[in-house]
């Protein structure tokens, strides 16, 4: 079997999509087992947090470890997705640049699997910064890049820079008590914090990559010749 650059794609694609939805799934059926666990209440992080006594942190599961080898595997999974979604992109400055950030917000996931919050508070905190912190940014350049790219046509700009703005603003409400204590903001505000602005933070960005794949694997269509030329630059 010839693997040709549309064949690679579509194995991309799935890549993109299966990876995201897997956590999702691992997540929600996890956070489901462990008593007293809130999507709301909780850090997604405590489902990786093993058994422990540390507060404000969950009591920690057994599980642990299905968080962690499922964040990983989303990640590595995004990677395999990069490799179809590379030559898509690499025309422009723009599309280079979603590219390096996608796999930084993939290592930074990485990073959340391996230092629990528990065991590695420091590196953890780092690494979800990172991920957090460069998700919307992605987002938001994508969207720029796809404004005047035919390839991408339709929503794909707006909402592009819509989940980023979303993503950027959930941000906002979870660094902000984060830094200030739950105590010293809002009764709203507190009433999302941590788990509900910290899923909403990453929401956007998984329904993003799950869109980008689903892109891959129906084929996107190349851009005539003259359009590439009105597109050049942008």
């Amino acid at each position: 079997m010839e693997f040709t650059e549309q064949t690679w794609r579509e194995i991309s694609g799935w890549a993109l999509i299966i990876g995201p939805i897997q956590f999702v799934v691992v997540t929600l059926v996890e956070g489901a087992l462990i008593p007293g666990y809130g999507l709301i209440t909780h850090w997604i992080s405590d489902l990786g947090a093993p058994p422990n006594n540390v507060p404000p942190f969950a009591p920690g599961t057994s599980l642990w470890w299905v968080f962690s080898t499922s964040l990983i595997l989303m990640s590595l999974l995004i990677f395999v997705g990069l490799v179809g979604l590379t030559p898509v992109l690499w025309d422009r400055r723009l599309g280079k640049l979603t590219v390096v950030l996608v796999a930084v917000v993939a290592l930074g996931a990485i990073g959340v699997a391996v230092w629990n919050e528990v065991d590695a508070l420091t590196l953890h905190s780092i690494s979800a910064l990172i991920a957090f912190g460069i998700g919307w940014v992605a987002m938001v350049v994508f969207g720029v890049y796809a404004r005047r790219n035919p390839r991408w046509k339709g929503g794909w700009s707006p909402l592009s820079l819509l989940g980023g703005l979303v993503s950027l603003l959930a941000l906002i409400l979870y660094v902000i008590p984060t830094f200030v204590g739950r105590a010293n903001v809002p009764a709203w505000m507190a009433s999302i914090y941590p788990g509900g602005s910290e899923r909403l933070i990453v929401l956007p960005l998984v329904l993003w990559i799950i869109a980008v794949g689903t892109q891959l694997v129906r084929g996107i269509e190349e851009p005539t010749s003259s359009s590439t030329v009105a597109a050049h630059g942008a």
